[in-house]
């Protein structure tokens, strides 16, 4: 079964019989986990005998402290994916709209659980406008569903019409959920987020993720910001026990601390993403200007660049299976400097098949 996701190395390592591949199609800090957070894990290990805090207190207070927020406004969860479903579950809209294209993993949360859904395409570039006011003012929904940036166009909308937008949502009694995972990556990332301003919107709801940034996806950690501390709660108290387990909560408690890894990420982020933008275009794709740690590019007329990459150990984010989006848009991870020069090698090669371009010789990996 093909992954509707990124980030699937199991299935190419079977398909490849090999372990050496370089994954672009997952948005994963390329410096992997810190020191210190593998410390953390090491030393936790004899914790593993005994059941997680059912609570995560060492952790929402670590969280508390970094936002500068109260900790009852913070909820925990094994990933984004199960805050985005404990809240949707909590909250059970009767009809949301989406913005896309956009992670589908919303729409699937909300219909698992009986809301009627709208899909409100934009328009090419796929940028929200204050067009999209005039939908929101409709009378017919209850719930709204954004990404900033978002994934996997990597747009960043700006604070002007998102302002807007929860002003106007409020009047219209329409809850916000605001996924802000890719926000912390961002060249004016406190300038781009709505937490320092989430008390003045209690019908907003932030979605965070500490995965990414600290290349721990396999450890399963997300968190929600919520200004209604009931609501929190009550998402809190939805779905199963344990959350976050033992390891996960030292691993994000040592990251939250590490300022280092964190300056130098996105010291790297600022020079590399804007290579692989500029190179991408040289080769003649059509590029979204960068907010996060991925690019995405429109690549017709291949429609299977996936695949074609495969046996050069690389693995590609195909977005056709994004709603609004057919198998000719891509998304590409930003990752270490002789990694994208590699993948820009291989896509050269394809592009210039015809002419006889030179293979590429070796996977950098």
């Amino acid at each position: 079964m093909k992954s509707i996701h990124g980030g699937d190395i199991y299935t190419a390592k079977e398909q490849l019989h090999s372990d050496q591949l370089i994954d672009f199609s997952a948005n994963i800090n390329p410096f992997g986990i810190s020191d210190s957070v593998q410390s953390a894990i090491c030393a936790a290990i004899p914790q593993l005998s005994h059941y997680p805090d059912p609570n995560q207190t060492m952790l929402t207070n670590a969280l508390a402290g970094y936002h500068n927020i109260q900790p009852q406004q913070i909820i925990c969860g094994n990933g984004g994916a199960d805050v985005l479903f404990r809240a949707v579950q909590t909250i059970r809209p009767k009809h949301a709209v989406i913005p896309i294209p956009t992670f589908s993993e919303y729409g699937k949360a909300l219909e698992e659980n009986g809301s009627s859904v709208t899909y409100w395409k934009m328009q090419e570039p796929f940028d929200l406008t204050e067009s999209f006011l005039t939908e929101l003012q409709t009378g017919k929904y209850d719930f709204l569903v954004l990404c900033n940036p978002n994934n996997p166009t990597g747009s960043l909308f700006s604070i002007s019409l998102l302002q807007k937008i929860l002003t106007l949502t409020a009047q219209e009694k329409i809850f916000v959920f605001l996924d802000e995972c890719f926000c912390d990556m961002t060249e004016t990332a406190l300038q781009s987020s709505m937490i320092a301003a989430c008390n003045a919107y209690p019908n907003l709801f932030i979605l965070k993720s500490m995965t990414k940034r600290y290349a721990i996806p396999g450890l399963r950690l997300g968190y929600g910001i919520c200004a209604d501390v009931t609501l929190a709660e009550q998402i809190r108290q939805t779905g199963q026990p344990w959350p976050v387990n033992t390891l996960a909560s030292v691993a994000g408690c040592a990251a939250l601390q590490d300022t280092v890894y964190q300056q130098h990420f996105q010291q790297f982020l600022q020079t590399e993403r804007w290579f692989l933008y500029h190179a991408l275009q040289e080769l003649g794709f059509t590029v979204w200007k960068p907010a996060a740690n991925f690019v995405f590019f429109h690549a017709e007329p291949f429609h299977d660049l996936e695949s074609e990459l495969l046996p050069y150990h690389i693995l590609l984010r195909s977005c056709g299976n994004y709603r609004g989006l057919d198998d000719t848009y891509y998304r590409v991870a930003v990752r270490k400097r002789e990694e994208n020069i590699f993948l820009l090698q291989c896509l050269k090669e394809i592009v210039q098949k015809q002419s006889g371009g030179k293979q590429c010789e070796q996977n950098p990996s």
